[in-house]
């Protein structure tokens, strides 16, 4: 695929791994729809277990990308509604005419043992890890069939190996990589590609403003700053030794772009952490 020209939307994309991709896309000529809960956050979402993108984030993320000569439109969005992916997908279609390109990445964690986890918090990761990928998709789809395209949805390790505490985040990115395998399988016939990235540790608000602080991580590392347990984690537990950034996922959505045969994938990006 050719990016130059192109419309692309892309989810989560206020801040971290989908900032980095929207903004990739951006300088290689796309039009991008930058797409984040924003307001909706404080509507809809409630409280969380870490701070979630603000529409301050979101308008940020689109004066950068104009400032550096991109084209962009920042679109208010929750994933978990049909009735918000249909109106985000309608407003694209007004501004750029066109999907060429959707990028699934908003994603939530919540982490705990299992034996006390919250049905409500199981069921919010599911909404918007697995459900969101579905609704959004499903939106995108008519618009997309006769044209051709490409899916990406963002997966992580944890939906190729469990980790202790981690059910819930690690079933809902198992679910996405087997709905990839199945939306690519299903989609071929449109030349509609679908493949996954899995990203290992990134340095974004789930890690920073939630694992590092969690009750098995200070237990395993018992260091005095959530930066000092990252780095711990990143060391002890990645062969390459260094962590993972937002610019590599948008390197690896860039090279799925442009890889027209590969389909149906769930590329790792995370230093060595899973091997498969």
């Amino acid at each position: 695929m050719e990016i130059q020209g192109k419309t692309v939307i892309v989810t989560g994309a206020a801040r971290g791994i989908g900032r980095g991709i929207a903004e990739a896309f951006a300088r290689d000529g796309a039009s991008v729809v930058l797409a984040d809960l924003g307001a909706v956050a404080g509507e809809r979402a409630g409280p969380w277990n870490y701070k979630l993108a603000t529409l301050g984030d979101l308008a940020t993320t689109a004066v950068d990308i104009r400032e550096q000569g991109g084209t962009c439109l920042a679109l208010e969005v929750d994933v978990s509604d049909r009735a918000s992916c249909q109106s985000l997908v309608k407003q694209s279609l007004e501004a750029f005419g066109g999907i060429d390109v959707l990028v699934n990445n908003a994603g939530v964690i919540q982490s705990g043992p299992l034996v006390d986890f919250a049905e409500s918090d199981w069921d919010r990761i599911f909404a918007v890890n697995v459900k969101g990928i579905f609704l959004l998709s499903q939106a995108a789809l008519p618009h997309m069939q006769a044209n051709g395209g490409l899916i990406i949805n963002i997966a992580s390790v944890a939906g190729k190996q469990g980790f202790p505490d981690m059910g819930a985040y690690c079933a809902s990115k198992f679910a996405a990589i087997s709905l990839t395998q199945s939306m690519a399988a299903e989609l071929a016939e449109f030349d509609i590609r679908v493949n996954a990235i899995c990203p290992g540790n990134v340095d974004t608000s789930m890690w920073f403003d939630h694992l590092s602080k969690s009750e098995r991580q200070q237990r395993l590392y018992g260091t005095d700053t959530v930066e000092d347990t990252f780095r711990a984690v990143v060391g002890a537990t990645i062969p390459l030794g260094r962590e993972q950034s937002p610019a590599d996922m948008a390197e690896a959505a860039l090279y799925l772009a442009r890889a027209d045969n590969v389909t149906g994938i769930a590329l790792t990006v995370a230093g060595g952490i899973v091997m498969n």
